[in-house]
Order: C-alpha cells, then sequence, then structure tokens
C-alpha cells in the first residue's frame, strides 16, 4: 500500500497524509481509488500524478510543496509540487496534482561560471559546492569522465548547464529522493535481482525491435569554427586608415608596419595603441593620431578568423547492416541538429559523434510488468527469456509504478533496452567517456564573447572601526589634529585589488561610483586578461593618494581568461 506525504516531515500536525486506501488518522482527505501514477525515466523527469478529493473543501495546495510516496518503507518519489488543478466532481472538491522529483533544486537555480581543463565530475563537484549545496543537494556518486578543455556557462539553469556535460560525457545525471547528485556512467549500478518469466505479470511481456531516433550518419550545423593562422598584406594610399582581411576577427592580431610590431588594441575599449580591432569584426583601425599608410609602407596582418561550421558522423558499419537489412539503396539514414552554441569544430565533431554512439543501432527494447519493487532507471538488469531468445543483460530505461485494488497491489511497468550485438551496455558507454577526448561546452554564449560574473559585496561600518571611510573630522576653535587618517568624501573608495596568497593580482581603480553620503555603491569591471590565478581575497584602497586599505574580504576564486568580473560592493554608515 502506497502512503503519500504532502508538507514538512518535522511539523507533523501540519502535515497532510494520505493513503491510496483512503483514509489515515481519521481525516476527510483521500486519495482518489488508483490514482497515482510515478514515471521515472533515464534523462527525463520522475514525475508524480494524482487526484485527492477534498470532502470538506479545505485543502490548498501550492507549487514547490515536498511530496513523500512510500511503497512500506521504501521511499519511491520524492519531490515538489508541479501543479493542483481543483474542480468540484458531483459531490466533493477534487485536486489533481503533479509532481517532479528534485531536478526541480536544479531547474530554479541559474549559473555563470567558467572552467578550464578540469574533469567533468570535478565541474560536477563544483556545481553542488557553490549552486546546489544550499538548496540541500550533495554528493551521491560521482565519477571523473572526460576532461573539459573549456566550460563557459553564460546565466543558464544548471540543469542545462550539467545536460551539456552529460552528453558529451555519455554519461547519465540525476538527484535522487535523499537529494544526492548523481554523475556517471550508464550501466554503473547493476539491479538488485534478475528476471524471468515467473517475475513478471503473465501477457505483459512485449519485446519491440526499433529505434524511431535511430541515425548512422549525423550532420551538426549552425556554429562557428576558427581558422589556422591567416597572414595579409595591404597597402596603404595615404588616405585610408581601415583594411579588410578576409574572415571576421576571432582573436587578437598581430600587426607589422614595414616589419615593425605595432601596438594593437579592442576598439571601443582600448585607448592609446596604434591599431584597433575587434571580435565578430573583419576589419582593422589605425588610431587617428598615426600617419595613414602609404604605397610605398607594408601593413602585415596575421590573425584567426571565424567561419560557418558543418560537419558529419558516419558509422560505417552501421550503413553496411541497414544496406543488408533494406536489400536496396544507401543504407543511410541521416540527421541534421542545428546548434548555434557550437563553437569550434572539435566541439561540433564532438557533438555529431555522441549523438551517432547514442542512437545508431537498433536494437530490442522489452517491456513487462512485475510487483517486486527496487527497480529503477539506469540500472543494467540480467533478463533471461528463453521462448523470446534472451539472456543478456539490459539497460532499464523507464519505471512507471501504478497501483489497483485501491492501492492493494503495485504495479511496476518496466522498460529495459538490449545492447549492441558484440560488446556490453557497460564497455560502450565506458568508452565512449574515456575515447582520449577532450570537450569544449559553451552554453548560452559564443566564441567571441567573454563570460561576465557578478560578485557583490556588503560592509556596514560601525563608528569605533579604523580605519574608517564614513570618519571626518574638520577644522574648529576646538578641534585639534587626530591620529586617525580622515576621508573626504571623494577619497573614501578609490581602487581594488585582487589578492593571492602572497601577490596582487591586478590593482584598479574604481570603474564606476555612486556617493549618496551614508551609502556607496562601487563597481569595478576587471577584464578576462587581469587578475588570472588562484585569488584569495579582495581588498579595497582609499584616502587621498588611494593607498589606505579601507578594507579587505575572502573572495576565493580561481580566475582564467574565459572570464571577466563585474565586482559591486555596497559601503552603509551604520550610525
Amino acid at each position: 500500500m502506497l502512503q503519500v506525504y504532502i508538507g514538512s516531515d518535522t511539523m507533523l500536525d501540519s502535515d497532510i497524509i494520505l493513503d491510496s486506501d483512503y483514509l489515515l488518522r481519521g481525516s476527510k482527505m483521500l486519495i482518489a481509488a488508483d490514482t497515482i501514477n510515478i514515471e521515472d525515466s533515464i534523462d527525463e523527469r520522475s514525475t508524480l500524478s494524482m487526484s485527492i478529493i477534498d470532502e470538506r473543501n479545505q485543502l490548498s495546495f501550492q507549487k514547490g510543496q515536498p511530496v513523500d510516496v512510500y511503497d512500506g518503507e521504501e521511499l519511491i518519489f520524492s519531490g515538489v509540487i508541479e501543479t493542483a488543478v481543483k474542480y468540484k466532481n458531483t459531490v466533493d472538491m477534487v485536486h489533481d496534482v503533479s509532481c517532479i522529483d528534485w531536478h526541480y533544486l536544479a531547474d530554479k537555480r541559474i549559473m555563470a561560471k567558467a572552467y578550464e581543463n578540469e574533469p567533468a565530475g570535478d565541474i560536477i563537484k563544483d556545481i553542488i559546492t557553490t549552486y546546489l549545496a544550499d538548496e540541500g543537494v550533495t554528493e551521491g556518486t560521482i565519477q571523473d569522465g572526460p576532461i573539459i578543455t573549456e566550460a563557459v556557462f553564460n546565466y543558464v539553469p544548471i540543469t542545462d548547464a550539467i545536460n551539456s556535460i552529460t552528453e558529451k560525457a555519455g554519461f547519465i545525471w540525476y538527484i535522487d529522493y535523499d537529494k544526492k547528485l548523481y554523475f556517471m556512467e550508464r550501466g554503473t549500478t547493476t539491479a538488485p535481482f534478475p528476471v524471468t518469466n515467473k517475475d513478471m505479470l503473465k501477457g505483459s511481456i512485449q519485446l519491440v525491435n526499433g529505434n524511431p531516433q535511430y541515425r548512422n550518419k549525423q550532420y551538426i550545423k549552425g556554429g562557428r569554427d576558427i581558422t589556422d593562422p591567416q597572414t595579409q598584406y595591404f597597402k596603404g594610399d595615404g588616405v585610408n586608415r581601415t583594411f579588410v582581411v578576409g574572415y571576421p576577427i576571432a582573436k587578437v592580431p598581430i600587426i607589422t608596419l614595414n616589419g615593425v610590431s605595432q601596438t594593437v588594441g579592442i576598439r571601443g575599449v582600448d585607448t592609446g595603441k596604434q591599431w584597433y580591432w575587434a571580435k565578430g569584426d573583419n576589419t582593422i583601425t589605425q588610431s587617428n593620431n598615426g600617419i595613414p599608410i602609404s604605397t610605398s609602407d607594408t601593413l602585415k596582418v596575421t590573425y584567426q578568423g571565424e567561419f560557418d561550421i558543418v560537419v558529419v558522423s558516419v558509422n560505417l558499419e552501421e550503413i553496411e547492416s541497414r544496406k543488408s537489412i533494406e536489400e536496396s539503396g544507401t543504407g543511410i539514414v541521416e540527421d541534421v541538429f542545428d546548434d548555434m552554441s557550437v563553437t569550434t569544430r572539435t566541439a561540433a565533431f564532438e557533438l555529431a559523434d555522441a549523438k551517432i554512439k547514442k542512437f545508431a543501432k537498433v536494437s530490442n527494447q522489452l517491456k513487462f510488468t512485475t510487483d517486486k519493487p527496487g527497480l529503477k532507471p539506469g540500472q543494467l538488469l540480467s533478463v533471461n527469456l528463453p521462448d523470446y531468445g534472451i539472456n543478456t543483460d539490459m539497460l532499464i530505461n523507464k519505471v512507471t509504478i501504478s497501483t489497483e485494488c485501491k492501492g492493494q497491489i503495485i504495479w511496476y511497468d518496466i522498460e529495459a533496452v538490449e545492447g549492441p550485438q558484440y560488446e556490453s551496455w557497460t564497455k560502450m558507454f565506458h568508452s565512449m567517456a574515456t575515447r582520449g577526448q577532450a570537450f569544449v561546452v559553451r552554453e548560452n554564449i559564443s566564441e567571441e564573447q567573454v563570460l561576465v560574473t557578478l560578485e557583490q559585496f556588503f560592509k556596514t561600518w560601525e563608528q569605533a572601526e579604523t580605519p574608517n571611510i564614513f570618519y571626518e573630522i574638520y577644522p574648529g576653535a576646538n578641534t585639534l589634529p587626530g591620529v586617525l587618517p580622515m576621508f573626504d568624501p571623494a577619497d573614501r573608495v578609490k581602487s581594488i585589488a585582487l589578492v593571492s596568497d602572497t601577490d596582487e593580482l591586478v590593482k584598479k581603480p574604481i570603474t564606476k561610483q555612486i556617493n549618496l553620503g551614508t551609502e556607496i555603491l562601487s563597481t569595478v569591471f576587471v577584464n578576462s586578461y587581469e587578475g588570472n590565478g588562484s585569488i584569495k581575497k579582495v581588498r579595497w584602497y582609499g584616502g587621498y593618494f588611494g593607498n589606505i586599505i579601507v578594507d579587505e574580504q575572502v573572495f576565493e576564486k580561481t580566475k582564467t581568461e574565459l572570464e571577466a568580473i563585474q565586482i559591486d560592493k555596497i559601503d552603509i554608515k551604520g550610525w
């Protein structure tokens, strides 16, 4: 018999406790007989739906309310309410409640962060520590997976970030009913028991051969790649200051004039340079302070440009197999996938290869119903069905739970897929995850963009603190010189520094400041090429000469050239 708990386990008096066989604790609230349905699939959210009868019209359900479902002492669903629809049948009020599992915690959080040359599993662990730990999520099994050479997530849902890494690695991930996050190869977990026809409801066994998403030739298009270094030469006319190269420029160009190196800056950002460029633009521009080059001058520009990507990955063995089965034609089954987030040819091939390995197979799918609990998606299930020619391991990809006879019988509908003919699921997915390639992941950000993360700091100043940016003494008849520094309002916060264990990695003046007298908002923008390394703290300077450390706060971060940082700080006068 299933039991459903809605509400906080720590406040039993306010809990709504429902029983699939109607009533518990004398309440007038019950689940309509056999309306509970739980679905759990690989790469998808677990869902729960049920109808609750509210005889006294006193119930109200809200999005985000916790829900737990038990089969005896085994927790078989845990999550939150997603939607609740209230209506009246002929007699009573009814609530149709839909719930989702604890992936909800990853769905509702946004992340902005960049990683470089880290194992996929380490990135997942950092996501848990940085974002999900506050939601109660802890580490389950986190396997290392492949090396991610570059991963940039530009204010995307955490779910999307983990999905991107997972697809490249050929892994699965999920947050279980105890709020533990797992990131591992498919088939890592073995089912708690093998099955034969004796474990299956008579008449429920179906063996399906086919794959609606099958393809053996995969195109990826929509993104851009970077060229090898290109060199172009230009002659001037004594007037023109702008020169056009063959591709939109992707990275800082190297420019020489008559063999002499020139200074190069970003157009609209840098000043005091001889030449300027911009990502995604195919022009370089001479400074207005320079003398336009003439026909006797030689301008040399070496750069890397961008070009549109179309790649294809092919499984020749599968094509030949299809050709033999179809008995005519090419045997080719094609699919095209548009992905504007792909920013290198290598990343496009990786994506195409991952999709081919996932979908270039037609294998047996087994469906059956059992009353034995314990089978879950992602498990390797040992199946022995001689009548169907099956005696092998199969990967469970879906479990659906329902009840019958007013909850007295609980059924588990299982869907499992047979691995490729000549290798096990474990070997197949292991080879996908460890084939020696490193991956690039960029979500919601193109190659010419830099991730900008926002870091916020606050301080409320007490009158007794020294030094104190709000401390002011002005000359008067009875005022003697003090020993503490006094800060003119214009000198309270003048610059910041990012500090490692021993050194200041970068020191920058305030980019923008709003001074309201008793409250100061200071903003500093640290570029992608500044302050890179292991940051331990951030330091603020003030005073007339800008050399007095007025505040220092812990700020642990490893910054790379993949990201810039906007640092905001609010200083408040607390008296």
